[in-house]
């Protein structure tokens, strides 16, 4: 008989993790995937929109997004699919192009969708990613 598996479940924490807006984790590790919480474009020291325009705050929450990656122990060339939430979608082109500098080969898979987002944020970036082997 096989003995059973038993599922592994780990949230991600770290210093340079930008805080949460909610109840809710940045990251959690379940066997081979790390699911990143969406991902605002505020600065993590102060919680605050890292700017007034979407270019600056889509950039910021790439760099939350990469911060729980790697805290998780994965890596954006490991992403398997994007989820983007933006205020205004008349901002695609903005998002087309951080997403490119992000993932210039081999993108992930991505649903972009406008949304209400709170506190004047303009975007918010959430993904699965495959964990890096050891």
């Amino acid at each position: 008989m096989v003995p059973p598996v038993s599922p592994r479940r780990e949230v991600v924490t770290g210093p340079d993790l930008p805080p949460a807006l909610g109840p809710n984790s940045a990251g959690v590790r379940g066997g081979d995937f790390l699911y990143v919480a969406g991902q605002a474009g505020t600065d993590p020291a102060t919680g605050e929109p890292a700017g007034e325009t979407l270019a600056e705050q889509a950039r910021q929450a790439m760099r939350n997004v990469e911060a729980v990656l790697r805290a998780g122990g994965s890596r954006p060339e490991l992403v398997v699919n994007v989820t983007v939430l933006v205020a205004d979608i008349s901002g695609f082109g903005v998002v087309n192009e951080i997403f490119g500098e992000t993932f210039p080969s081999e993108p992930p898979a991505r649903m972009t969708m406008q949304v209400p987002l709170p506190h004047g944020l303009l975007i918010s970036i959430g993904c699965v990613a495959l964990v890096d082997s050891p």
